[in-house]
């Protein structure tokens, strides 16, 4: 039988806690494997290297939801050993991903942005760097701070990190530690610009909180899952699943109409499950659900 996804929510209400809670399990089982595979594949991609891994990762998450896959494109363009051997200086390593994106050409008067096209023009001639399209990039409905521009000065500056390593990564496994890893403060320009071409204006200068959260489900967990998987370290992966049950669920529309139909959304455990009963609800998957299999059983 094929169910639509408000259907399917309005039925795992219905079924008795003790079972709700094995369906919940096996769909974050299933979402926990896709994610697992995907890192696999890009750590495939990466030539084996855990940190360029981490990096493009990191950058994807940056980009979400509207710039995921271009930033993605950047950090394969512009690695990760460049970023590190330009990382004594901020503002290089600045110019290297907004040149390298395409989001710099132009004529500006601006003189920390003529500073970075310079810097760029020197640097990828070095690197043999040819840049992105700018219209690759969606520039408008992002929030100020989630423009493109702000994501990729934000992922120079984490760059930048001293403690910023895939080591450092494996070893978090509170909200604390995610956020003294990937809570990083802009250089004092970006601390007053959105954008490349605007005015001054007062800005966060720490990513936030929520966007740290959302890291940490999307890039944290998943990495640390998949690499436990790789070493066949069973403590690291509990450790991981763990922390899923410790951060908060999503603010999103999903949790929203779950609580409103009277299914638990306490953690991110709980909505990463709910996110792959939508999936699979979007995708006619209904034969593979463990909701549809719990209910055939009834």
């Amino acid at each position: 039988m094929i169910r639509n996804p408000d259907e399917c929510l309005m039925l795992l209400a219905t079924v008795e806690p003790i079972y709700r809670t094995k369906v919940v399990e096996s769909l974050l089982a299933q979402r926990v494997i896709a994610k697992s595979q995907r890192v696999m594949d890009i750590w495939q991609a990466s030539n084996k290297d855990w940190n360029q891994t981490l990096y493009t990762m990191t950058a994807y998450a940056l980009g979400a939801p509207r710039n995921s896959v271009p930033a993605q494109q950047l950090s394969r363009i512009v690695s990760y050993n460049m970023c590190l051997r330009e990382r004594s200086r901020l503002q290089s390593v600045e110019a290297l991903l907004l040149g390298a994106s395409g989001l710099l050409e132009g004529e500006y008067y601006d003189n920390y942005i003529v500073a970075l096209q310079e810097e760029y023009d020197y640097l990828a001639n070095k690197y043999s760097l040819r840049p992105m399209r700018a219209g690759e990039w969606q520039v408008v409905h992002n929030i100020p701070a989630g423009g493109p521009v702000m994501r990729l000065v934000q992922l120079a500056a984490l760059v930048c990190k001293p403690n910023f390593s895939f080591d450092e990564l494996i070893r978090c496994h509170t909200l604390e530690e995610i956020d003294a890893l990937l809570g990083v403060e802009m250089s004092d320009y970006w601390q007053q610009h959105f954008t490349v071409q605007g005015a001054k204006t007062k800005v966060h200068k720490r990513i936030g909180k929520d966007k740290v959260v959302m890291m940490a489900i999307n890039l944290v967990v998943p990495l640390q899952i998949a690499y436990a998987d790789a070493m066949k370290d069973n403590g690291l992966k509990e450790r991981a699943l763990e922390l899923l049950e410790r951060l908060p669920a999503e603010h999103n529309r999903l949790v929203s109409k779950c609580t409103g139909v009277g299914v638990p959304c306490r953690s991110a455990y709980d909505s990463q499950a709910l996110i792959e009963l939508q999936n699979l609800c979007a995708r006619g998957g209904c034969l593979e659900c463990p909701l549809e299999k719990q209910l055939r059983k009834r």
